[in-house]
């Protein structure tokens, strides 16, 4: 596998692992804690849905992070924007650990995803001072593949240590982890040029341009519709797996890594196969699992299936936006290279304030029954692949792709 991975230049060979290491950040934020969700409920006295908001703030902190943090790296550097991100992660996880009622809880997750976005916007960022293309996209598939590993392993920690009743143990972990990635990046991480030579309100201004692309808003949809999905699952299935299925906390947390599992090997084989078949063909391999998987959870939901009946197609579903989210991303940034810490920011905004509204509206679900979840995977599943073949692949048909450098497109 190594010898087929995207190589930096000589100054960073171990840019990659890295950037997987800062990428994880913000699934650990989640996935560590989302076993503890019942516990956080019954130790804060309440219910289910108003704790699903501590998930929607997060959510929040991420958009309005991801709208800060790119164009900042764009006019003053990637490496000293990132570390003072990494550090408001650190002491919002100290905080979250010490809350004692839900409302403290609520503000310092936001703080948490103000902090995390940092991390998620400027890796993208970084790949992308440096690849192009087919490249960029392999580059972007093996970190998102060690990425998704984070989905795999995490729920399994924090099940055992939801088992345990230690609800703020996650976030002294969380902590933990970003002490590990701040430093990192202040010793090791080698100072990259700045990709933007205007003034900060120049860079902010590049939003417009990109808002007006019709394939970048095309692109950033088909991402945002498949990241719905996965938001519903992560913030939902904790409620239906534990309280409808009756499933332990750490049998809950290899549930859920089973189905996050699909995504890292979605991730790799997009790695492998992305440079002989090209972009368009794996966003057309990816849309399609999206519709597949979230059409059959409904289905499968209203049939009355068992565990597996959700677990499966929620992993077909994972599967899809292994595909769907590095070629996306791929291509919207590839359009803008001098101000790729904006459109990596906006790239992030869509998915996570869609997210975040998504979380919000479960959280009214008050009954741990699987129909939201089913119902909004189905519908954020046929929606992204409508968007792909009934629009965005005529659109980079006829194109594919007027890059705005050499290699943007396949």
């Amino acid at each position: 596998m190594s010898a087929t991975v995207p190589r930096p230049s000589g100054d960073a060979p171990g840019l990659i692992p890295f950037l997987a290491l800062l990428s994880a950040l913000g699934p650990l934020s989640n996935d560590l804690y989302v076993p503890s969700l019942p516990l956080v409920s019954a130790a804060l006295g309440a219910g289910g849905g108003a704790v699903q908001l501590t998930m929607s703030s997060l959510l929040i902190g991420f958009s309005l992070g991801a709208l800060i943090y790119g164009p900042l790296s764009d006019r003053y550097g990637r490496k000293p924007i990132l570390c003072v991100g990494l550090g408001v992660y650190v002491v919002a996880c100290v905080l979250s650990a010490c809350s004692e009622s839900l409302g403290a809880l609520v503000t310092s997750r936001f703080l948490q995803g103000l902090g995390a976005a940092a991390a998620m916007v400027l890796s993208r960022a970084i790949i992308l001072d440096r690849w192009s293309g087919a490249e960029a996209s392999r580059a972007i598939s093996w970190v998102a593949m060690f990425t998704f590993l984070t989905p795999v392993i995490a729920p399994i920690v924090g099940g055992y240590v939801a088992s345990w009743g230690m609800w703020t143990a996650v976030f002294w972990l969380q902590a933990a982890a970003g002490m590990l990635c701040l430093a990192v990046t202040a010793l090791l991480l080698p100072r990259v040029r700045k990709a933007f030579s205007g003034s900060l309100i120049d860079s902010v201004l590049a939003y417009g341009a990109i808002l007006k692309d019709r394939h970048a808003i095309g692109y950033m949809a088909c991402s945002g519709l498949g990241f719905i999905g996965v938001i519903a699952f992560v913030t939902n299935s904790a409620f239906v797996l534990i309280e409808d299925f009756g499933l332990e906390p750490h049998h809950y947390g290899y549930g859920f890594a089973l189905v996050m599992l699909g995504g890292s090997i979605g991730s790799f084989l997009n790695g492998r196969l992305v440079r002989a078949l090209g972009i368009s063909a794996m966003l057309g391999i990816g849309t399609t699992l999206l519709g597949i998987g979230g059409a059959s959870l409904i289905v499968a939901v209203g049939a009355g299936a068992e565990l597996l009946g959700v677990l499966g197609p929620s992993l077909v579903y994972m599967l899809g936006v292994g595909f769907v989210f590095a070629n996306a991303m791929a291509r919207t940034l590839g359009r803008f290279p001098t101000q790729g810490g904006a459109a990596s920011s906006l790239f992030g905004v869509i998915q996570f304030l869609v997210g975040a509204l998504v979380a919000a509206a479960l959280s009214l679900v008050e009954e741990p029954t699987p129909y939201p979840l089913a119902g909004t995977m189905a519908a954020a599943g046929v929606g992204c692949a409508l968007v792909w073949w009934a629009w965005l692949r005529r659109l980079a048909a006829r194109t594919d792709l007027p890059a705005t450098r050499s290699g943007a497109g396949d």
